[in-house]
C-alpha cells in the first residue's frame, strides 16, 4: 500500500489564515508526509474561484514542494492541459522533474468547470480529444529529442525539447469519475488512474474500477504493472462521533462549493450552504452515511477497515484529503501523523520504517 497527501487547494479569508501563510502550511504538510515515508504529494488546478483556485498552475507548486522534500514524489491531481498550449504544459513539468530530481508525476482529467472552459475560450465537449493530442505532444516532448507536430488543435515546426525529463518520460495518473469512457481510454492507455471517493457511492466506484481493470488485462498489460489511487477526505479523532462534529461544516461548505461551480453558480457567496448538499450525496436518510461510506472522517480503528476493502478490490494506492474548508493546518498535520502511526500499522499488521517514524529529508 501506498499513501499520497492530496493538498486540494481551497482558500478564502475568512479561514483566519492569509493566503501566503496557507501556502507555507501546505508545503509543511508536505515535509510531514516527507518525513514520514508517503509516497506522492499531489494537487490539483482549478481557476477564478476559491474552490482549488489557489493553485492555477499545478507545476509551479510542484516545483515549490520539491525543492522542500527529498524522497516523496511529487504529482498533479490533475492538470487541466486542455485549457492551456501543450508545450508550455510539457516545459513547466520537465522543469519540475529536473528541479525535483526525477520526482514528478503527472496528472490528466477532463475536469468539470464551465466557468474555466469559458474563460479559456474551450469547449468542454472537445476536452477529451485536446488531453489526448495534448499529452501526445508533451510524451515526445519529454523524451528529449527534435520533433513536429501537425494536428487537430496544434501545430508547430520541429523543435528541440529544452528542457527534457530526468528520465524521458513522466508518469502519467489518469484521473476519471463518472463517463466509463474514461475508464477504459485510461487503461488503453496504459496510465495509472485516479480516482475520487466522496462525489460518488462506493458500489459506483467498485463498478468503474472494475472496468479500469477489466480493459487493462483485455489490453495484454500485466497486472502488476496497474496503479490505482483512491483519494478519501480524512479526519481522525478518539470517537466517530467527534471526528464528524469537526468537519461537518467543512464537508457542507466544500460539497456546496462543489456544487456552485459544477451548475455555474461560482458567483454564489453562501460559503456554509445547508445541510441539504450533504443529503443529496446520502443512500438513505441519514446525513451520517456520507462520512460512513464516502469518507475516512472517523476513528483510526474505522479508517483501517475502510482502506482495506479498497485494497481488496485491488486500489494500491491511498490518497489522504486531510484538509478541505475550514479545516486547519493543525487538524491536517494530527490527521496525517496519526493515520502514519495508528491506521497504517492496523492495515499492514507492523508499523514498518515508512509508516510510522519520520526520517532525515535528504535535499536533492
Amino acid at each position: 500500500m501506498d499513501l499520497s497527501l492530496f493538498c486540494f487547494p481551497t482558500w478564502r479569508a475568512g479561514y483566519g489564515v492569509t493566503l501566503n501563510e496557507y501556502y507555507e502550511e501546505l508545503i509543511d504538510s508536505v515535509r510531514l508526509a516527507d518525513r514520514l515515508g508517503w509516497s506522492r504529494a499531489l494537487t490539483t488546478e482549478h481557476h477564478f474561484h476559491y474552490y482549488g483556485g489557489a493553485v492555477p498552475n499545478p507545476a509551479q507548486m510542484l516545483t515549490a514542494w520539491a525543492r522542500e522534500t527529498g524522497n516523496i514524489r511529487v504529482g498533479a491531481a490533475v492538470s487541466l492541459m486542455q485549457l492551456r498550449n501543450p508545450l508550455t504544459v510539457a516545459e513547466e513539468f520537465a522543469l519540475a522533474d529536473q528541479l525535483s530530481g526525477g520526482r514528478c508525476d503527472m496528472g490528466i482529467g477532463r475536469g468539470f468547470v464551465p466557468h474555466e472552459f469559458a474563460a479559456f475560450g474551450v469547449e468542454a465537449a472537445e476536452a477529451a480529444a485536446r488531453i489526448a493530442e495534448g499529452i501526445e505532444i508533451c510524451v515526445r516532448f519529454w523524451k528529449g529529442e527534435p520533433f513536429a507536430h501537425d494536428g487537430r488543435y496544434f501545430s508547430f515546426g520541429r523543435i528541440e525539447p529544452w528542457p527534457a525529463t530526468v528520465n524521458g518520460s513522466l508518469p502519467i495518473w489518469n484521473a476519471a469519475s463518472r463517463s466509463p469512457e474514461s475508464f477504459v481510454t485510461a487503461a488503453e492507455s496504459g496510465y495509472h488512474l485516479m480516482m475520487n471517493q466522496y462525489p460518488m457511492s462506493f458500489e459506483d466506484l467498485e463498478t468503474r474500477f472494475a472496468l479500469y481493470c477489466e480493459t487493462w488485462e483485455r489490453s495484454g498489460r500485466r497486472t502488476a504493472d496497474r496503479k490505482a489511487m483512491v483519494a478519501l477526505m480524512t479526519h481522525l479523532a478518539d470517537t466517530e462521533e467527534q471526528a464528524m462534529n469537526e468537519t461537518r461544516a467543512a464537508l457542507q461548505e466544500h460539497a456546496g462549493a462543489f456544487l456552485k461551480v459544477l451548475e455555474g453558480r461560482q458567483w454564489d457567496r453562501d460559503y456554509e450552504a445547508d445541510i441539504s448538499v450533504i443529503m443529496a450525496m446520502c443512500e438513505g436518510d441519514d446525513w451520517r452515511d456520507v462520512f460512513r461510506r464516502r469518507t475516512l472522517i472517523c476513528t483510526p480503528e474505522q479508517a483501517a477497515e475502510r482502506v482495506s476493502r479498497y485494497l481488496e478490490l485491488g486500489f494500491t494506492e491511498i490518497s489522504v484529503l486531510p484538509r478541505f474548508a475550514g479545516i486547519s493546518h493543525e487538524q491536517a498535520a494530527a490527521t496525517i501523523r496519526r493515520f502514519s502511526e495508528e491506521v497504517v500499522p492496523m492495515v499492514r499488521g507492523n508499523a514498518g520504517p515508512a509508516a510510522g517514524c519520520e526520517r532525515d529529508v535528504k535535499r536533492q
